[in-house]
């Protein structure tokens, strides 16, 4: 392990973004529990990379975002322009640090989906052209109509695919459907790294010791 990476986990208000981190982590999320609205909350996990390594991940736990529109104009965002209020965006520190963005949306209620969409258009514009590492999930946090479910996560599917990010679908209460999309995060945030970054130099090393050699000869 070397350097830790911070990644922001981020959506609508009441999706189980705290769920799904204590259930990854901990292991003790279940039926029974419940959780206060989030204003702040860090994790700090070693998660396993898919070659087998561990990485450091810093987790930042967000406040939950309200949706951007309500009542008959109720939908994805139309405007990349379109100004939001404080309590509907990310608040801008998060987009100075982060290396990842973690977005959550609940698949039994569709308007947190719409919330996701404004959210990536305001990370898009505002974190400074840097690269950063994005995923979507989809928590199932109760009983709902087989066809808005599927409806909901086709929707999400579709909308992932064309912005090129990665879309699960988990259960905070199954901590084994928790562990696909943040091995994939980690192994996204710690690359593998070349053997040297200096080729030349570690080629004009192996002839200096050829040399070395043939001079003693």
């Amino acid at each position: 392990m070397g350097k830790t990476s911070k990644v922001v986990v981020c959506g609508m208000k009441g999706v189980g973004k705290t769920a799904v981190l204590e259930q990854l982590i901990y292991g003790n999320v279940n039926l029974k529990s419940s959780f206060y609205p989030t204003i702040e909350d860090i994790y700090v996990a070693n998660i396993e990379t898919d070659r087998g390594t561990k990485e450091r991940v810093c987790f930042y736990d967000t406040a939950g975002l309200e949706p951007p529109l309500t009542g008959e104009l109720k939908g994805p965002p139309q405007s990349p322009t379109m100004q939001l209020t404080a309590n509907q965006v990310l608040q801008r520190h998060y987009l100075g640090f982060a290396e990842g963005f973690v977005m959550v949306y609940d698949t039994t209620q569709p308007e947190s989906l719409d919330v996701l969409m404004y959210l990536k258009k305001d990370i898009d514009r505002n974190k400074d052209k840097k690269e950063v590492v994005m995923l979507v999930i989809g928590n199932r946090t109760g009983p709902d109509d087989i066809n808005s479910l599927e409806n909901t996560c086709s929707k999400a599917a579709n909308w992932c695919a064309r912005e090129k990010i990665r879309h699960f679908e988990v259960t905070a209460m199954d901590r084994p459907s928790l562990y696909e999309p943040f091995i994939f995060m980690t192994t996204k945030l710690n690359p593998v790294q070349n053997k040297t970054a200096f080729p030349q130099l570690s080629t004009l090393s192996k002839l200096t010791q050829k040399n070395n050699r043939s001079d003693a000869i």
